[in-house]
């Protein structure tokens, strides 16, 4: 069995035996903790929530966006109606990545953004994970997918604290991003809604 193939049979435990779930979100290898914390959303159950940070600070330890540059991705962009139309692609370097540098830029965010969208589809957080999701809403380097991840997160988990880092990120150049921060201060700001105005 190949090093990929055996991520994907452990990814597959992850997602279907909830027993194995605390250990694979420990896992070296990030698809593997990525499925994990996948996982850990789709129980709906905040007992995870520990676990989930763990995972975080897994990640907050690695250099996932440190890598050279990528100066372009040659392949066939013109006709993106159909997928099976789409060329490969392939990135040209500034300078050629190490194999660790290559396996963070193919992970970046996102196990990042699978930890956030669990503590959404939880619907329940501390002070801590929320001091997290405001961080990453303000962090410049941090990846636009996982910035919105947060707001959306902060849908469900956010305070009155949350509005002006929601505020700020309304401002950034991301279309995703700033729908998902208008709709957080919209419902925080609407007294029927959890975390709302009163």
């Amino acid at each position: 069995m190949t090093e990929r193939a055996l991520d994907f049979a452990l990814m597959e435990r992850a997602l279907t035996e909830p027993s194995e779930m605390a250990a694979l979100g420990r896992h070296p290898h990030w698809r593997v903790r990525y499925a994990a914390a996948i996982g850990m959303g789709e129980t709906g159950d905040p007992a995870w929530l520990n676990d989930l940070r763990a995972i975080m600070a897994m990640e907050e330890e690695r250099d996932l966006y440190g890598q050279p540059q990528v100066q372009e991705f040659i392949g066939g962009f013109d006709d993106t109606r159909a997928a099976e139309l789409l060329a490969a692609t392939e990135a040209v370097w500034e300078t050629p990545p190490t194999p660790e540098q290559y396996d963070a830029w193919q992970c970046r965010g996102r196990v990042r953004q699978a930890c956030i969208l669990a503590v959404a589809a939880i619907g329940q957080a501390d002070d801590a994970w929320r001091e997290l999701l405001h961080r990453a809403l303000r962090d410049p380097r941090e990846d636009f997918v996982v910035k919105a991840a947060a707001a959306k997160a902060l849908q469900r988990v956010g305070t009155r604290d949350s509005l002006p880092h929601l505020e700020f990120a309304v401002t950034l150049d991301e279309w995703c991003l700033s729908l998902e921060s208008r709709k957080a201060i919209t419902l925080l700001t609407t007294p029927e809604t959890p975390g709302g105005s009163s």
